[in-house]
């Protein structure tokens, strides 16, 4: 097989370290799939699959064209009279990549400036060229974008502008400083009760904005929940979001989503609405005080029928020491039974709102189990193991009173 311009230009790439050879096949392979007339350059999926700048592409053009001239076949050369192939236009008119954030299966994120609105910095999804061509994709793509574009809510990610520019579609959003919950949980592997509560009632507000706008997420898990630098939650990631026509989304589709944190109702196949977003949340909420998944299994199917048929292990959220109102709040979200889950979001947020402080004061505080333990062992040593707090029974609350006074004396040093 003859060696094409293209070959040499992600060849070149990678010795350079610019691409690395995954990325390198990709763009090569998406670019042999797609007819010549729907065909982007090469320098435009290199662009797009990396981030690369126009400083890099300029230098690798020029790389590839002298590899090219001085080769002794022929066939390794354009013919004499072919014009010189064009330097690639920006992938989005008017907006300035400056950096590559992410890819997904379906797109490539990166950093820019929006050279309209006065440099701001922005953050352009695109979806893959590849996936321009399937409609199906391509439709969900900018549906998403234009709910980014059309919704205005502090708890959701705000989009700027969408659009489609010769084989790519894109969509223009604010730049989000922060991380998401999910890259929490890799780092710290469980958050603390209150914290996980901000979290919920912060995006719960979010799920009760797009009831309103009649449209429910599906898609509800900690990588699509940010935590910004500044204190705000964002809920993110809109590609699977569906109107809710005649109370329910209709049932082309519902088992889209993640599986680890789908409804019974969603896995099965059937019509959904808003509960779905709750028990998603509520599987949320779980990973967040546990530190694991709710349910696990070998591949998504056999975590489908989990959902679908195992109900939450009890004693297992007992054991971890979850305040008596964290364990309900995990069960009635989660419920298979959607009648009983919270009907709406604001129904879930009156209960947070209501128990958020008092959560704070229920969480299990090492350091203070220890000073209790230590004046409990003065009175009876055999009580006070910190490993076991005692429960708070009349018997308890006398000795809760006896700490007090205890305390009291060896403050006034008696």
């Amino acid at each position: 097989m003859s060696t094409s311009y293209e070959q040499v230009f992600l060849a070149l790439a990678m010795r350079n370290k610019m691409l690395s050879q995954e990325v390198a096949q990709a763009c090569l392979a998406e670019f042999r799939s797609l007819s010549e007339a729907e065909r982007p350059t090469i320098e435009t999926l290199a662009q797009c699959r990396a981030g690369l700048t126009e400083l890099q592409i300029e230098q690798l053009r020029e790389g590839a064209r002298r590899v090219m001239f001085r080769s002794t076949t022929q066939r390794f050369a354009p013919p004499a009279s072919a014009p010189t192939p064009a330097p690639p236009a920006e992938p989005v008119p008017g907006y300035r990549f400056t950096g590559k954030l992410g890819v997904g299966g379906t797109s490539t994120v990166f950093s820019g400036v929006d050279a309209k609105n006065g440099g701001r910095a922005v953050a352009v999804k695109i979806l893959h060229p590849s996936l321009g061509k399937d409609d199906r994709a391509r439709e969900r793509f900018l549906r998403e974008a234009k709910l980014l574009v059309e919704f205005d809510h502090p708890n959701l990610v705000k989009g700027h502008d969408c659009g489609v520019h010769g084989p790519l579609a894109w969509v223009a959003m604010e730049l989000l400083e922060g991380e998401s919950a999910q890259d929490a949980l890799e780092r710290d592997k469980r958050i603390a009760e209150a914290r996980a509560l901000e979290i919920i009632l912060e995006a719960a507000k979010a799920l009760d904005y797009m009831q309103s706008k009649g449209i429910v997420h599906r898609d509800i898990k900690p990588g699509n929940i940010m935590l910004l630098r500044d204190g705000r939650i964002k809920v993110c990631d809109l590609g699977f979001a569906q109107p809710i026509r005649e109370g329910e989304v209709e049932p082309e589709e519902t088992t889209s989503g993640t599986v680890q944190y789908m409804s019974p109702e969603q896995a099965r196949g059937q019509n959904i609405d808003v509960r779905a977003d709750i028990y998603s949340l509520g599987a949320t909420l779980y990973h967040m005080v546990m530190g694991e998944l709710p349910y696990s299994g070998g591949d998504s199917l056999e975590v489908m029928a989990k959902q679908v048929m195992e109900a939450l292990n009890s004693s297992e959220i007992k054991n971890r020491r979850l305040s008596k109102h964290m364990h309900y709040f995990i069960e009635r979200m989660m419920s298979k039974d959607r009648s009983l889950r919270y009907s709406t979001p604001r129904e879930l947020i009156g209960d947070i709102t209501e128990q958020i402080e008092g959560f704070r004061s229920l969480e299990f505080n090492p350091e203070q189990a220890r000073q209790d333990s230590a004046i409990l062992k003065l009175m009876n040593p055999e009580e006070g193991n910190p490993e076991n707090p005692p429960r708070k029974g009349p018997a308890t609350t006398r000795r809760l009173r006896k700490i007090d006074e205890i305390t009291r004396r060896f403050r006034r040093g008696e």
